[in-house]
């Protein structure tokens, strides 16, 4: 069977019902398949085996709710990778979806040069919440104004597609597609489809908007030795490359027509078919050139936010030369490893922390939206953790401590781990504070890690993609996220720190102490950051071992908004006593 079937017929709406998935008719369903590298495909239905005619087959009085499979040979049931439900403990694990209803989806248009990312796991982030049914999709909407009024404009879920989590040591994360269709089950309560709807719509009446962290690069199927769910009995030749560049055992051929294809229809089924607002590709150096510009040009993605992770497990790596046009953000690890080496490590001078506060020129020349700050993310320690521990802590894992990042910048200030000493605490808690501000007033697009604003702490297990319990589920007793409110606050009220292009020379100045123009080799630790406007900003760094004060620009008024030192200052300001001001080390 090397033929396609063209399956979207006249008046069928492509974007909200994915063209390839079961179509339900009051007559019946007709199925589709692709199969280039299979002689004969069947499916099956309970005790039925039905042949394929040319990758199309309509059944009398099938209706929603049918289990079915494919299959090369009766015996293997293979997985629809169309399949808009599954349900994994089923022998024939696609299920026919009932047809899904448009909905005039209220998105709250959030340009990203504006946005503030929030990354979260939508079973971890309300496993431990006070709400109806944790973990679920309908937990998450409950928990929506929390959000809003922390300040999040853009919640970035981790992987919803249908996946399975006892694969390997456990799968946690979810970054293992079954399907790029299918919500994952486990999230709902009975209906995986209407209640991810209804939470985007939840979030939606909140002002946020939802971003979904998108899997294309490899599938669940792995290498050699892993399952055969689909592609590997319908398609291998054409849907896979001969290379492992995901580290996963199989790299999706995102060149290949048909499969470029697939990705089309699964992006337009989630943006608008289940309201998201767009994408975050997964080790998105796989994706293709020309994916990349269709993904970009489709009418029908036309408004959805595009985020790329530049790098894959085989080397590739494109943070400063992403091929996409101005609408694709690009997650920036030179901010995160520069940003915490300053904070986190000695000679780590302040010449690369003004270029990243500045929205990093060196890599993006068309503006500092293009650059999606974080210091944190899913992978990696957490806040907590990057200022509590020098070594990572992954034994639980499984892998004997081999997984993970080795020697991330982290500094512990004086003891491995968790400890009652009044002093440590005090200047982690200060350094914690410090790395947030700095996010949070740099140019480019910030991203946060759910729970940061909490004190969210994994025991030093910086690759927890397995750990679906309490070190990676949300504790919402722990942490005061007031800090983290005021700082977004700040952002959001001045656009000074939410340029759209590059800063000339007159409208930011830098300066070391007292005053003086910053000498980048003789006050590495020490740095004002001066942004004029309407509504002019000054923000001072100091990572020295000792008070230092600034001297304020002259020519106007100052008050003081916000410090990471032991002074809290909420809905307000104090009035700066002076021409200069004192910042605590």
């Amino acid at each position: 069977m090397d033929r396609e079937a063209h399956a979207a017929g006249p008046g069928v709406d492509d974007t909200n019902r994915p063209p390839r998935a079961p179509r339900v008719t009051p007559e019946g369903t007709t199925f589709f398949v692709t199969a280039r590298d299979a002689p004969r495909v069947f499916l099956l239905l309970d005790d039925r085996v039905l042949p394929f005619e040319d990758g199309e087959l309509f059944v009398p009085d099938v209706r929603p709710g049918q289990h079915y499979a494919f299959a090369v040979d009766p015996a293997l049931p293979l997985v629809d990778p169309h399949a808009l439900l599954l349900d994994r403990s089923h022998r024939h694990p696609s299920v026919v979806a009932p047809p899904v209803e448009p909905i005039a989806w209220q998105r709250p248009g959030h340009e990203l040069a504006d946005a503030v990312i929030y990354e979260l796991h939508v079973r971890g982030f309300t496993m431990r919440a006070d709400v109806a049914h944790p973990g679920t999709y309908g937990a998450l909407g409950e928990r929506a104004r929390y959000l809003r009024d922390l300040g999040v404009t853009t919640v970035e879920l981790l992987p919803v597609h249908e996946f399975d989590e006892t694969e390997n040591h456990g799968n946690y994360w979810g970054y293992s597609s079954w399907t790029w269709f299918a919500p994952n089950r486990r999230y709902a309560i009975t209906d995986p489809i209407a209640e991810f709807r209804a939470m985007v719509q939840a979030l939606h009446a909140h002002d946020i908007e939802v971003v979904l962290d998108v899997v294309y690069n490899h599938t669940a199927e792995q290498d050699a030795a892993g399952p055969v769910l689909h592609l590997k009995a319908l398609d291998f030749t054409h849907a896979y490359e001969p290379a492992d560049r995901t580290g996963c055992g199989n790299t999706v051929n995102l060149a290949d027509p048909v499969m470029m294809r697939m990705v089309l229809d699964s992006l337009r089924w989630w943006h608008h078919g289940m309201g998201v607002d767009g994408f975050r590709f997964d080790l998105a150096t796989v994706l293709s050139d020309e994916l990349i510009r269709a993904i970009e040009t489709d009418p029908a993605l036309r408004d959805a936010h595009l985020i790329t992770e530049p790098w894959d497990a085989g080397g590739g790596y494109r943070v400063g030369d992403w091929p996409g046009h101005e609408r694709w953000v690009v997650w920036n690890d030179r901010y995160r490893d520069d940003v915490r080496r300053f904070w986190l490590e000695e000679n780590h001078g302040a010449g690369l922390l003004a270029t990243r506060l500045s929205g990093s020129s060196d890599l993006f020349s068309q503006g500092p939206p293009r650059s999606l700050n974080f210091i944190s993310a899913h992978d990696g320690f957490t806040l907590r953790d990057m200022v509590s521990y020098d070594e990572k802590h992954n034994l639980a894992n499984g892998e004997q401590n081999r997984d993970g990042r080795d020697h991330e910048p982290s500094w512990n200030h004086g003891v491995e781990g968790e400890t009652d000493d009044p002093a440590i605490r005090a200047a982690r808690a200060r350094t914690q504070r410090n790395l947030l501000a700095t996010l949070l007033l740099s140019q480019g697009v910030p991203m946060l890690v759910a729970g940061d604003e909490r004190d969210r702490t994994q025991g030093g297990n910086n690759n927890p993609y397995n750990q679906d319990n309490e070190t990676s589920w949300l504790d919402w007793s722990a942490g005061d996220p007031t800090f983290v409110k005021e700082l977004i606050a700040l952002r959001r009220s001045h656009r000074v720190f939410r340029r759209r292009v590059f800063k000339r020379d007159e409208d930011v100045d830098w300066f070391g102490p007292e005053g003086a123009p910053a000498d980048w080799d003789a006050t590495p630790a020490r740095l004002g950051y001066h942004l004029k406007g309407e509504r002019a900003c000054y923000v001072a760094f100091n990572r020295s071992n000792e008070s230092c004060r600034f001297a304020l620009p002259a020519g106007r008024p100052w008050r003081l908004r916000l410090t990471t030192g032991e002074a809290s200052i909420e809905n307000g300001f104090l009035v700066v006593d002076g021409p200069s001001v004192t910042v605590a080390h």
